[in-house]
C-alpha cells in the first residue's frame, strides 16, 4: 500500500482504537465519521520490545507536571490495522511508523486513560497546560525536551490530516481516550490530544 495511502487510513483508524473513559469536557470537538470502528488490541507480534534500541528510539517519557515516568514501547499497527495501543498500562506506545520523537514530522505517543484495575499512564494527561514540559529520552540517553501548546478534544473516529502530515518541524502528539464508554462500538466516545513542540 502506497505511504500515502497508509496515512489515510491512519488518521481514521487512529481514533477508533482507544479504549477508556471520560477526562475533561468543554473543549472544541469535530464532527464525528459514520462507521463501525473496532477497539484495537495489543498484538502479539508487538508485544516485544527490540534488546537492540537505535541512538534515536525513544524509550522513556518523563512529564513532571502529571507524575508520568513511562517506558515508550514501539508500536505499529495491529492485525487488524488499527493503531497499536501499549500492552501495558503503565506503559506508552511510538507510532514506529512516523517520525521519532526530536525528529522532522509529528511524532506520535498513545497510552490507555484508565485500566480494568483502575489508573493509567494518562489518567491525567487532561491537566496538562501551555507551557508544561514533555520530556522523550532516546535510546543513546540523550533527552529530547517539548513545551506544550495546544490541548483539543475530537469526536472518536474524526479525521485529523494535520497528524500525518510531513513537516520540516519537530512536534509530538500525545494521545488518549475521553468522552464516555460507548458501548456499541466498545470504545470511548472522544480522543484527547495533547500538542507539544521542541522547547
Amino acid at each position: 500500500m502506497p505511504p500515502r495511502t497508509v496515512a489515510l487510513a491512519l488518521f481514521f483508524l487512529l481514533f477508533t482504537s482507544f479504549k477508556g473513559q471520560p477526562s475533561e469536557s468543554g473543549m472544541a470537538t469535530a464532527k464525528v465519521l459514520a462507521g463501525s470502528p473496532v477497539a484495537a488490541a495489543p498484538s502479539a507480534g508487538t508485544q516485544a520490545t527490540s534488546r537492540l534500541v537505535s541512538p534515536w528510539t525513544p524509550t522513556e517519557l518523563v512529564i513532571p507536571r502529571i507524575g508520568v515516568d513511562a517506558k515508550i514501547e514501539a508500536r505499529g499497527l495491529d492485525a487488524n490495522r488499527n493503531l497499536d495501543t501499549p500492552g501495558d498500562f503503565r506503559d506508552v506506545a511510538w507510532y514506529r511508523l512516523g517520525p521519532a520523537p526530536g525528529l522532522p514530522g509529528n511524532a506520535l505517543i498513545n497510552g490507555h486513560v484508565n485500566w480494568w484495575t483502575g489508573s493509567a499512564v494518562f489518567t491525567r494527561l487532561s491537566q496538562l497546560r501551555a507551557g508544561d514540559e514533555v520530556v522523550v529520552i532516546r535510546g543513546d540517553g540523550s533527552r529530547v525536551v517539548f513545551k506544550v501548546t495546544t490541548r483539543t478534544v475530537v469526536a472518536a473516529g474524526a479525521r485529523i490530516p494535520s497528524l500525518f502530515a510531513p513537516s520540516p518541524v519537530a512536534t509530538l502528539t500525545l494521545i488518549t481516550c475521553a468522552g464516555v464508554w460507548d458501548t456499541a462500538r466498545g470504545t470511548d466516545t472522544q480522543r484527547l490530544l495533547v500538542g507539544a513542540v521542541l522547547a
